[in-house]
């Protein structure tokens, strides 16, 4: 593990971005499920697709890595990977690296470099990624800069590797342009840190909303519920607005951008999204429908579905393009989603599961109502352990119409009620201590700004707690295992 120090305190001149950009305070620290490599994996097997080898040492690269959180837990519990982390912020990487280093973690690097310094450094330059993320970034950069992040895409992406990228997309995102352009003339007549400047720059649209402005009644949700906010809140905000660059992107754009790089669009991280009876209004189905029979490429579709959900932001999945192509011939689809170990996690009902009812699940569309006789088998089966999926497939519930499970899988693991084990992974996982350790260390330091997690050597990622003091797992040993 190799991670340069700072002093804490240390600014970041403008020049690294082109642009003034927010560095004298923090992004509050997040965990992003999506980027997890066997989140990414689960998700490209679902939809037909060759995925790098989870089961032989591979690279994963986050380009904006921030604190580091995401890269920290991955390592930590998925030690056949190399991990690395590169961010501009000097105070950003040296809790990162203190972060990893007092939990004893070795399958991970962090570097300090801007995007532009990225592209010659001879430890970047040595790299060939199986995964490379970009998640918080994307939106936040000059157009040059994301020319520089296709560029490291281009160069350090393996074929067949996998590219997760989240950005700001049209049309739910747009509208805030304006709002946002007054929030940073507020902001730039306060004094203080940029926390305070955001603090004050949203208090003043705040009192707008309050005082009937038009576009806060069509828009209600786009402003926080509370007058006040935290100190985690104004960074969020002063990191979310006051940056010179804050882009709401175009599907289409972002295709064309990566296609330079012969990525190839793969589907949406966010599996639910993947399944069009269950994230797009049923009326416009018809029209999806017509739209791919007059022959609309994958841009137009993508298009069309944003309207459909309008949609605030994408996590989406790319692939480098390989000889042979990225996809499953049927019979290979069929064996990988059969292979796989699912396990429910603590979100899941466990108690009283009963076959009568409607489950109903939360979209951006409005509810995803699914009947409990169909779901019922595969919370049941999944109760007192891990089940390879061959095993629920062979339910009678299931038996008859194969083609249900998968979605039906997809669904419960958007919703976060399972996730598939890790590929390479035994109850005696040589992950368990340093996942232990990291837990240690985590539960001194303020839990991510998205909610408390646990790391989880089963699943290679981390699990939502309540509090992470008291979580209580006893009911899932598979998960509990070196915590």
């Amino acid at each position: 593990m190799t991670f340069p120090l700072f002093p804490i305190g240390t600014m970041i001149d403008s020049s690294h971005r082109g642009s003034a950009y927010i560095a004298d305070i923090a992004y509050p620290a997040h965990f992003f499920r999506e980027t997890m490599p066997v989140w990414i994996t689960s998700v490209l097997t679902a939809l037909g697709r060759k995925i790098p080898d989870p089961t032989r040492p591979y690279t994963w690269l986050e380009l904006g890595c921030g604190t580091g959180l995401g890269a920290t837990i991955a390592a930590a519990a998925n030690p056949l990977g190399h991990f690395i982390g590169i961010d501009l912020n000097a105070d950003a990487i040296t809790q990162a690296g203190r972060t990893a280093q007092d939990a004893g973690i070795v399958n991970l690097d962090f570097h300090r470099l801007s995007f532009a310094e990225a592209l010659p450094d001879p430890a970047v330059q040595a790299l060939a990624c199986d995964f490379i993320v970009i998640h918080g970034v994307y939106s936040w950069i000059s157009q040059d800069e994301r020319a520089t992040l296709q560029r490291l895409v281009a160069q350090r992406l393996k074929p067949g590797g996998v590219l997760c990228i989240a950005y700001l997309s049209h049309p739910g995102s747009a509208s805030f342009a304006c709002a946002r352009k007054l929030m940073r003339h507020i902001a730039q007549t306060q004094a203080g840190s940029s926390a305070d400047k955001a603090r004050a720059g949203m208090m003043f649209l705040q009192r707008m909303a309050q005082a009937g402005a038009g576009f806060f009644q069509d828009h209600p949700n786009v402003l926080p519920a509370e007058p006040l906010m935290d100190a985690g809140q104004a960074a969020l905000f002063a990191h979310e607005y006051l940056n010179d660059f804050r882009d709401v992107l175009h599907v289409a754009d972002v295709m064309r951008d990566f296609a330079a790089a012969d990525c190839e669009y793969a589907g949406s991280a966010a599996p639910y999204e993947n399944i069009d009876t269950a994230s797009l209004p049923g009326g416009t189905l018809a029209l999806l429908e017509e739209l791919r029979r007059a022959g609309a490429d994958v841009a137009v579709l993508e298009t069309f579905k944003d309207l459909a959900r309008s949609q605030t932001q994408r996590c989406d999945l790319y692939q480098r393009r390989q000889p042979g192509g990225n996809l499953l011939s049927a019979c290979d689809h069929q064996a990988a989603m059969l292979a796989q170990r699912a396990c429910l996690l603590p979100e899941a009902p466990t108690q009283s599961i009963g076959n009568r009812g409607t489950l109903t699940l939360r979209s951006r569309i409005g509810p995803v109502r699914l009947p409990m006789e169909r779901v019922a088998p595969v919370l049941k089966a999944l109760r007192d352990g891990p089940r390879r999926v061959a095993e629920l497939a062979a339910l009678p519930a299931y038996a008859q119409e194969p083609g249900f499970l998968n979605p039906l899988l997809q669904l419960l693991l958007w919703a976060g009620w399972l996730q598939f084990l890790r590929p390479d992974y035994t109850n005696a996982d040589r992950s368990h201590d340093t996942v232990r350790r990291l837990n240690a260390v985590l539960a001194h330091q303020p839990a991510p700004f998205n909610g408390a997690i646990l790391a989880a050597a089963a699943i290679g990622s981390a699990v939502p707690v309540s509090d992470r003091q008291t979580a209580d797992l006893h009911d899932f040993p598979w998960l509990a295992a070196g915590m």
